[in-house]
This record gives structure tokens, sequence and C-alpha cells, in this order.
């Protein structure tokens, strides 16, 4: 049964009385989401500033496409600092941005407040276990979060439950090379304690094939980073940061994390491979 925007059921899961950042909630998987929690309560103000983040162009090209028209309802999953969210709403659309950091959110509402949307709610809950009904929501989108999930389908099943029409993943890819996949993910865990795995596009395709989903469109995206950036945005200490720089450094010749790494200027910086997937769900 789907409900209105200004129904008794909508309403009673979005009060504007209620303080959905301070509501209890119950994880599944605690010491990964621990982590994760810890990670990004602390890196906050960081995140919220971050040029991957921030890039506006890319975010108008999520929204394109999306397909996405105006009254949809949209669920942004690990919202963050709500970029991709306000980018929807930006579009008179209805949406829910929700994470499980607090401190995330309320860098979101600090945002949220500056751009004068008002149909965008903030909400402290978890991917695995979201407290709406099914079908609640015309599209559920994701962006750059999905590698910090310690068990992806299920949440990829828990957002195909509350999603209508279409399912919306942005997210890097490793290399389709295993040891080059091992290799890149392993230096993520070194800089960053909250990444689970940067998965292959094959492995994200079989996950949609898993849970019933139609993948209708795939977009790569490619993302230069900055090496010191990338590490200010994760905090790494200098031991790791120096050990992670030899590392990539050692990997110019072969190309060995994937990630074409080079070295120019006396800058260090490589090359994020992100997809926008798209898929239908009913």
């Amino acid at each position: 049964m789907w409900w209105g925007l200004n129904s008794a059921i909508f309403k009673s899961y979005f009060s504007p009385s209620t303080n959905y950042l301070s509501i209890p909630i119950v994880f599944t998987a605690m010491g990964i989401k621990e982590n994760a929690m810890r990670q990004f309560g602390k890196q906050a103000e960081v995140y919220s500033k971050a040029n991957i983040f921030v890039d506006g162009f890319h975010l108008s090209r999520i929204v394109e496409k999306s397909c996405v028209k105006k009254h949809h309802r949209i669920l942004d999953i690990a919202t963050g600092s709500g970029f991709l969210a306000l980018e929807f709403a930006k579009k008179g659309n209805f949406v829910v941005g929700c994470d499980i950091t607090r401190e995330m959110l309320l860098k979101a509402r600090e945002k949220k407040k500056s751009s004068g949307l008002n149909d965008l709610d903030l909400l402290l809950s978890d991917v695995e276990s979201l407290p709406f009904p099914d079908q609640a929501f015309d599209i559920v989108s994701c962006r750059f979060a999905f590698h910090h999930f310690p068990n992806p389908e299920k949440a990829l099943r828990e957002m195909k439950r509350v999603c209508r029409e279409q399912i919306v993943l942005v997210d890097g890819v490793s290399s389709q090379d295993y040891e080059k996949s091992r290799f890149h993910n392993e230096i993520e865990k070194m800089r960053d304690p909250s990444h689970v795995r940067i998965h292959e596009l094959s492995e994200i395709q079989k996950m949609f094939v898993d849970i019933g989903a139609e993948i209708k469109d795939i977009s790569h995206w490619d993302i230069p980073q900055d090496f010191e950036e990338w590490m200010k945005r994760a905090g790494t200490d200098e031991v790791k940061t120096e050990t992670i720089r030899r590392l990539m450094m050692e990997s110019l010749g072969d190309d060995s994390t994937g990630l074409r790494v080079r070295f120019e200027n006396g800058r260090l910086g490589f090359a994020y491979d992100t997809i926008i997937l798209v898929a239908k769900v009913r």
C-alpha cells in the first residue's frame, strides 16, 4: 500500500517535531559499523568539504541519470553531509537522507538550513534495517558508501524492499584483476579502518542479479585524486601515510593497484574508476 506525503502513516515516520538525530538504533555487525561511526564522526568536518563529495557536476549527472520526476520520493542511503539528498531536493522532490553517523547528519542539517530547502528529512538509521514500509520510495540512492557496508547484499536487499522503481548506486570499483583488487583494498584498509571492500564491477553486477534487480545503465566516471588530500580526508597517521606513499610509488611501473598512479610536478596522484549504476527493481 502506498502512502502520500500528507498521510497519517507518512507523518508518523516524518513528524516535524521529532529529533531524528537522537533516536537510538540497533546495529548489526557492530565492530565494522563502530569503525565507520568513529571514522566519519572524527572526520565529519573534512568530509563535508572534500572535493570528491562537493563536485556539483558529478551530483547533477547522478540526478540526471536517475530520471527523477518532480514529486518523487527519494531515500538517500549513507547520506553523509547530504550532498546528493540536497541535489535531489532541488528538483522539488521529497527526500529522506539517512546515515549511521550523527556527526555527519549534523553537517547535513547545517547544509539543509543554509540551502533553504524544506523537502528534506534526516534520519539516524542503519541501511540493513530501514524503518520504512515496503515500496515507500520511488528512488533509493547511495553515493560513495557501498564500500563501507559489511554485508552489501543484505543492504541492497533492504534498499530494494523500500524501493518502488529504481536504485541508484554510485561508488568506486576496483580492478577486475584479482591481485590488483586485493592490493588496492589492502591500501584502502590501511588508510581508513572503516573501509570494507571496493568491489570489482562484476561482483556488484552479480549482487544486483542475486536480489532480482535489473541493471538498466552503468556509466563510468574517472575521479582524479591528490594523494595528500586523500590522506587528509581520512585522517591517516604519519607512519601509515608514508607506508602507503611508498607502496603507491612502487606501483608506478606495473599499475599493481589498478589505480593508474602517477607522479607529476612533485605530486603523487591517482584516479578512481567510479560508476553510476541505475537498476530497476519492480
